[in-house]
């Protein structure tokens, strides 16, 4: 990584020939920026992402965020705990719709609006950049350990953010979002040679209270089911009869064949064989627990051994889903098997 970071500061060095660090304009700064995260020529190559973030929250209890895009179009995000009511926020381009627990509203805000079309990118500097924001240079902020440069970012509608850049190598250290909000970028890695902040801390303008975000994993480039952000909901959540059992398939990753009953879901080989039973119950109108019959036989309490499974959305041929197992998570699409 330090070699990449060597790299980089050496090219953004080449940005600002000729000037002064008091005459960079805003839109250097920005595209200084967008060069150390990996550069537009890599970052526009990025059609779709799906990501993962251990959440902490201020209780010190955990969730998973997954955050699937299709890069300035559609964004999902789902919000899987044990612990507290799960949490979808679906983009199809044109609508924001969110489920929590079994609340569904649709989201008319204009500044929520603008915050999820930015979400669509993968870095917010890139979508400023895409989307056409007006940027404006604010004087310099020091702080105890960083010297930053200011810049504010405005969309047509108005949506402001301030935005703070290390003056070492254009980072972006922090956002401050219009309802007073900050997201602060503690660490990073890069992925395919393009930067992810890897460690994000959130504050809240109403609360001393923060939230800590630490980047699992994350998968550039991957086949999105257009089903993903797609809310299946119109005025209340549920699970049709047609998902709720059945036998399906999976159609991505490893192969998988299942029956779900009321009570269990039952996985057989190709021969149609049973090789392991998992005993279900419904814990809302969308989401389930399932045990392994083994964990039960073992008396297994780990919490690998109790898996939360959250339907996220469906049609007539098809469902897609967010799983949690203690540390581990993944996505699934499945298939309805004929």
């Amino acid at each position: 990584m330090k070699t990449l970071k060597t790299l980089f500061l050496l090219l953004i060095s080449t940005v600002a020939i000729g000037q002064t660090r008091d005459d960079l304009t805003a839109k250097h700064i920005l595209d200084s920026s967008i060069i150390f995260s990996g550069g537009e020529e890599r970052i526009s190559k990025i059609e779709s992402s799906s990501i993962n973030y251990l959440l902490i929250q201020p209780d010190e209890s955990t969730a998973i965020i997954t955050e699937k895009r299709k890069i300035g179009q559609k964004y999902v995000q789902s919000i899987l705990s044990m612990k507290h009511v799960p949490q979808t926020t679906f983009f199809d381009g044109t609508m924001v719709t969110r489920v929590d627990g079994s609340s569904i509203t649709q989201i008319k805000d204009l500044d929520v609006m603008e915050e999820v079309k930015l979400r669509t990118y993968n870095q917010i500097q890139y979508g400023y950049k895409a989307l056409n924001y007006e940027l404006t240079r604010l004087p310099d902020k020091k702080f105890n350990n960083f010297d930053c440069y200011v810049v504010s970012a405005k969309a047509d509608n108005g949506y402001t953010t301030m935005n703070f850049f290390d003056k070492t190598n254009f980072r972006l250290l922090m956002v401050v979002y219009p309802n007073g909000n900050k997201s602060l970028m503690i660490d990073y890695m890069f992925k395919d040679s393009i930067l992810f902040n890897s460690h994000i801390v959130n504050t809240f303008a109403d609360s001393d209270e923060k939230q800590v975000l630490r980047l699992q994993h994350a998968d550039l480039n991957v086949d999105i089911s257009d089903l993903w952000f797609n809310c299946p909901y119109k005025d209340k959540v549920y699970t049709p009869p047609h998902i709720k059992s059945g036998e399906f398939e999976s159609t991505n990753g490893d192969k998988t064949v299942f029956t779900r009953t009321e009570k269990s879901q039952d996985y057989k080989d190709d021969q149609g064989k049973l090789i392991m039973r998992r005993f279900l119950k419904w814990t809302n109108n969308d989401t389930y627990g399932l045990i392994d019959e083994k964990a039960i036989k073992n008396n297994d309490s780990s919490p690998e051994s109790l898996i939360l499974v959250r339907i996220i959305s469906w049609d007539d041929k098809e469902y897609v889903c967010h799983w949690i197992a203690g540390k581990y998570t993944d996505t699934q699409d499945y298939k309805i098997k004929e």
